[in-house]
């Protein structure tokens, strides 16, 4: 049985190859990459930066000393939010490839980011760290979610913000595997959207705003997939992205991603969740 980060790190270091391939889109080799050029292979969630800027718009970001990206994968939001907010990131992950390249890439970029190889439940932060925490396509990876969930409220600052873009079970059961977070069943643990919404309440965060944007990702995997199919009728190879970094087992992984969705075994929320304010208790 493979561990979740020998899931994630299966392909190896791939900063290397992520600003190879940015540098290609950009048509300027060698010249010195942004973070938003990165984008469209390092953001690694349903819908990619489309995603990030749609929760980045639920809060305000102006005065907040940093935030702290929960299940960061390759940095690509932490990045990509600090350059565009101008707020400091701190980006968390389980995967020691994935914090290498991150931390590679954000040297390259010129990134006001920091990245730390730590177990989301169990935080190396103090409590009330962060005034904003953020988190994409990551719990579905950690059996504990109330541990999870009692970590974000320890370290948000109280008022302080919980934004979530996360895959969950849909009603007809459980999904085909492999997918991309999981190669089998044993490495996910789904929950429920009204249980993951309960899970995070429970630890005492207030919910602000929950959205279902599962046509959203549907709509968008669909179009991704003509895409590619298009181009190899046409004999041109698929359009660059988050999926050039995977290796071949990614297609199936793909095509399972894309019937979970049609048959209704997973859904996507995005929410905001707040923490009481001090001396409140709400």
């Amino acid at each position: 049985m493979a561990s979740v980060a020998e899931h994630y790190g299966r392909g190896g270091r791939l900063a290397e190859r992520i600003l190879a391939l940015a540098g290609e889109a950009e048509g300027a080799p060698g010249r010195r990459l942004t973070a938003a050029d990165l984008a469209a292979f390092d953001q690694l969630h349903p819908r990619g930066r489309f995603a990030t800027d749609e929760i980045a718009g639920l809060v305000d970001w102006r005065g907040l000393a940093r935030f702290l990206d929960l299940g960061c994968g390759l940095g690509g939001p932490a990045r990509y939010l600090a350059e565009r907010q101008g707020v400091p990131a701190v980006g968390v992950d389980l995967t020691e490839s994935f914090c290498a390249d991150a931390r590679a890439l954000a040297a390259a970029t010129g990134s006001d980011a920091r990245f730390a190889c730590a177990d989301a439940t169990r935080l190396p932060f103090a409590d009330a760290s962060f005034p904003l925490v953020l988190t994409q396509a990551a719990s579905m990876n950690i059996p504990d979610k109330a541990a999870l969930y009692r970590e974000v409220a320890r370290v948000l600052a109280p008022g302080g913000r919980f934004l979530l873009h996360d895959i969950q079970l849909g009603p007809a059961g459980a999904p085909h595997f492999p997918v991309p977070w999981a190669g089998e069943p044993c490495q996910s643990h789904l929950l429920t959207p009204d249980a993951q919404r309960a899970a995070i309440e429970a630890a005492g965060l207030r919910c602000a705003l929950w959205q279902d944007r599962t046509a959203e990702v549907r709509a968008a995997v669909e179009a991704q997939r003509r895409a590619a199919a298009e181009a190899r009728a046409a004999g041109r190879a698929p359009p660059p992205g988050a999926h050039s970094l995977q290796g071949p087992e990614f297609r199936e992984m793909a095509a399972n991603f894309a019937r979970n969705l049609a048959e209704q075994r997973i859904r996507v929320t995005t929410a905001l969740f707040t923490a009481p304010e001090a001396g409140t208790g709400k």
